[in-house]
């Protein structure tokens, strides 16, 4: 558009938009309409909000195009910013074809046990083999909690104290062991420990039952084995019944999937893995160099804040050069052992070394302390979490 003002005695010609902004020179009415359809449908986008104008003005009203509303709609802040899907570090969880290549671990809804209150069991099970790798019983509030990080990270210690480590554990896409919130998800600290210990974890594709059938039906065998009909008068007792009926499913009692055979008969190697765990070695066995080749993997997403940082994996980074609301992109060099911040430019504005990634971090204690509770777990006639 171009339009005529005076300057100078002259006539000049100025050209693009109005400075009054996109719509400046439809009717207020039009406008306000444009607004409203937005607020109202907020999934409705230029082309539904121009059809819905022409439903309601007459024909040879002057309507914007879809381009001009486009144009006011961002420019009154009524577009939501895309958030691109950021890339995910893979790793492969293959067929389970031996002992201990796969493990499923899931927790139990709670349920209400006599002189216990409410306990969520967190089960694991190995898929090849029907192993009982561990059945842990965690007190919690009410019916609708569940157990945290440190409960699940605990129960993995305890299954790879008796049995060793496995390939790779299956697990569905709870918060735990999946940042959902986003578009663009930073492994949790969980599976970062578990990158570290060479450990593979992988989310379900599939809702449970059926991709976690193994675990599910875990969670029914100990409820009955281990909790329905019982009282207990302390939290140690549960935990040694629980020890001693698993071991007693994996021995000795038949398993209608393995020809009503223990688990243990058919597969008398199955009670220990070919990668040893203890705790007190838990600090040595932790690689670096794996957490730094996942993350290589990976790329993400974050906004900029007002005070130019980001968040990532729970920790604050500040980008001194970056521009606030802007949009930056993540990535992870493994030689430099550090995150590469990009801005929008695709420019490397701040190269920062990464946060929660050290030994003692990942393992959230010193050795020295994990043995100490290790020992208070397994004694202690209460829950000592």
């Amino acid at each position: 558009m171009a339009t005529a003002s005076k300057k100078r005695g002259a006539i000049q010609s100025i050209m693009g938009r109005p400075p009054a902004g996109a719509l400046s020179t439809f009717e207020q009415e039009v406008v306000e309409r444009v607004k409203q359809l937005r607020q109202k449908y907020c999934g409705w986008g230029a082309t539904s909000i121009l059809d819905a104008l022409q439903q309601v003005f007459p024909s040879d009203y002057a309507l914007p195009s879809i381009d001009s509303i486009n144009r006011y709609l961002k420019q009154a802040g009524l577009v939501t910013k895309y958030e691109p899907h950021g890339k995910f570090p893979k790793q492969p969880c293959l067929p389970s074809k031996a002992a201990h290549d796969l493990w499923e671990m899931d927790a139990q809804g709670a349920v209400l046990v006599s002189g216990m209150g409410y306990l969520a069991m967190i089960n694991i099970k190995d898929v090849h083999t029907k192993t009982h790798c561990m059945a842990f019983p965690v007190p919690v509030r009410h019916s609708k909690c569940q157990p945290s990080q440190q409960h699940y990270q605990w129960t993995l210690r305890l299954a790879f104290e008796e049995i060793g480590l496995p390939l790779g554990i299956q697990v569905d896409k709870g918060s735990i062991f999946y940042e959902n919130t986003t578009k663009s998800p930073f492994p949790t600290p969980l599976h970062l420990w578990l990158v570290a210990l060479g450990v593979n974890m992988c989310p379900i594709n599939l809702p449970p039952p059926q991709k976690q059938s193994v675990v599910e039906r875990s969670h029914q065998t100990m409820e009955r084995q281990v909790l329905r009909g019982q009282h207990y008068e302390y939290w140690g007792q549960l935990l040694q019944h629980s020890y001693a009926r698993r071991h007693r499913l994996n021995q000795n009692l038949p398993n209608r999937s393995l020809g009503n055979k223990a688990p243990w008969q058919v597969f008398p190697r199955a009670n220990q893995s070919t990668k040893s765990y203890s705790v007190e070695q838990e600090h040595n066995l932790l690689n670096p160099q794996l957490l730094y080749n996942f993350l290589a993997q990976g790329t993400w997403y974050r906004t900029v804040s007002s005070v130019r940082t980001i968040s990532l994996g729970g920790h604050r980074y500040y980008l001194k050069t970056a521009k606030p609301k802007s949009q930056i992109q993540i990535t992870f060099d493994p030689n430099a052992e550090q995150f590469c911040f990009r801005d929008v430019n695709e420019l490397c504005i701040a190269q920062l070394a990464p946060k929660g990634l050290s030994k003692n971090e990942l393992m959230r204690n010193s050795s020295a302390n994990l043995a100490s509770l290790m020992t208070k777990i397994l004694k202690s006639p209460d829950f000592p979490l």
